[in-house]
């Protein structure tokens, strides 16, 4: 956990997203019928089951958070089953019988959280809603609990962070929210931050036409503030990737996420993304999870370093405090335009070919950047025969630059 942590805390990450605690969904079931102070009761005893591994966990995070000043998104994957639920081990939704106690129980929760020291500015209460992988919540049924959880927290006096949400598979799923003008705005008046995650193109959608859809809808609702990214990785680079096998979904020796292509792709997507109006953008995973069967990690599960971690911790030191990206090309490089406190604060180049493409500096700006030409990252090389001022930005290669 210490080495975990020191890497990634290398990486400066602007916001991180984690799960503790108790695995609730092997939990005993929870009475629909109870309290507060019973629901109260049975979340302490489960913390206090393994108390020294979680009192452990916490402190952990917390020294993490005190270090890096990360922003700590926290999300909770399901809740216990209830009474009178069906046995369905992967098959589960949230009836509407269990919305107060299932709200009981995420008050209690977040307030033993912090009563134990886990660091916590914004919470997810469920994990994409609009699928039974975990627990399934039709859209009227969420915004029900969200304000139970509101209701219940203020009865009880807990103090809530702030709450994301729905935290929906895909943003194409946020179709069931938005489409409907009432919906929409009960989720806009109901959470803090609508916040989604980013896997549209493992239904064969286009992940940023997606984004745009999505942002337009939000804005004609008044929902004026950036729709945070919680999960985001890409799967595929072409559809062949689909019929290879060779999807960052899987664990091969030729996965894609191998592949500085891979690292290009994601890096343009995570940056038009923001320029839409999406973020903060936490990316999936920090590292493969040995129970996992996916090879979205910056680091493989052996703890080898992938094309895409070097420049993700590039582009996470320029974009800390970066509060507008914008498109500045996106052929034949993809050049994006950082900017803090309202100054142009920093560049982002991506070649998304499979050859060296010439950027051309001028004078000025080769003033301003923060570290000499020479010195910048290996992906530019000096361009022979070229105008002065002239870099070639290596196949699939990305350049953060950072201005004074």
């Amino acid at each position: 956990m210490v080495e975990a942590g020191d890497r990634l805390r290398d990486l400066q990450p602007a916001a991180v997203r984690y799960s503790g605690g108790p695995s609730w969904r092997r939990a005993p079931r929870l009475d629909r019928d109870a309290g507060y102070e019973t629901v109260q009761r049975y979340v302490a005893d489960a913390f206090d089951r393994e108390g020294e591994r979680f009192q452990k966990q916490a402190a952990s995070l917390d020294r993490f958070v005190r270090t890096s000043g990360a922003e700590v998104h926290f999300a909770i994957w399901e809740p216990p089953m209830t009474n009178d639920e069906p046995e369905a081990p992967n098959k589960r939704t949230l009836p509407e019988a269990a919305v107060r106690v299932t709200a009981l129980f995420y008050v209690a929760v977040l307030d033993e959280l912090r009563r134990r020291g886990y660091p916590m500015d914004v919470a997810e209460l469920s994990n994409e809603p609009d699928g039974d992988w975990n627990i399934r919540i039709p859209p009227s049924r969420y915004l029900a609990l969200v304000a139970e959880v509101r209701r219940q927290a203020v009865a009880h006096g807990v103090s809530l962070p702030r709450i994301a949400g729905p935290a929906v598979s895909s943003i194409a799923a946020l179709r069931a929210y938005l489409a409907d003008p009432q919906t929409g705005q009960g989720l806009v008046h109901a959470v803090d931050t609508v916040s989604v995650h980013a896997w549209d193109d493992r239904s064969n959608r286009n992940t940023l036409e997606e984004a745009r859809t999505a942002r337009l809808l939000l804005d004609r609702l008044g929902y004026r503030k950036p729709v945070a990214v919680t999960e985001f990785a890409i799967t595929f680079l072409d559809p062949a990737d689909r019929q290879r096998g060779t999807g960052a979904q899987l664990r091969t020796p030729d996965v894609i996420s191998n592949t500085p292509a891979y690292m290009a792709r994601t890096l343009a997507l995570a940056l038009d993304l923001a320029a839409t109006g999406y973020g903060p953008i936490l990316y999936w995973e920090f590292r493969d999870l040995p129970w996992g069967k996916s090879s979205y990690g910056l680091y493989d599960q052996r703890g080898g370093r992938r094309p895409l971690l070097e420049a993700w911790q590039r582009l996470s030191r320029a974009a800390r405090g970066a509060d507008r990206v914008t498109v500045i090309s996106r052929s034949p490089v993809s050049v994006f335009g950082l900017a803090r406190d309202g100054r142009e604060s920093g560049l982002v180049m991506v070649n998304p070919t499979s050859r060296p493409l010439g950027v051309m500096f001028d004078k000025g700006l080769g003033e301003r950047l923060s570290a000499a030409p020479d010195g910048l990252p290996s992906a530019l090389a000096a361009c022979s025969g070229a105008t002065p001022g002239t870099k070639s930005l290596a196949p699939h290669g990305a350049a953060v630059l950072e201005l004074r």
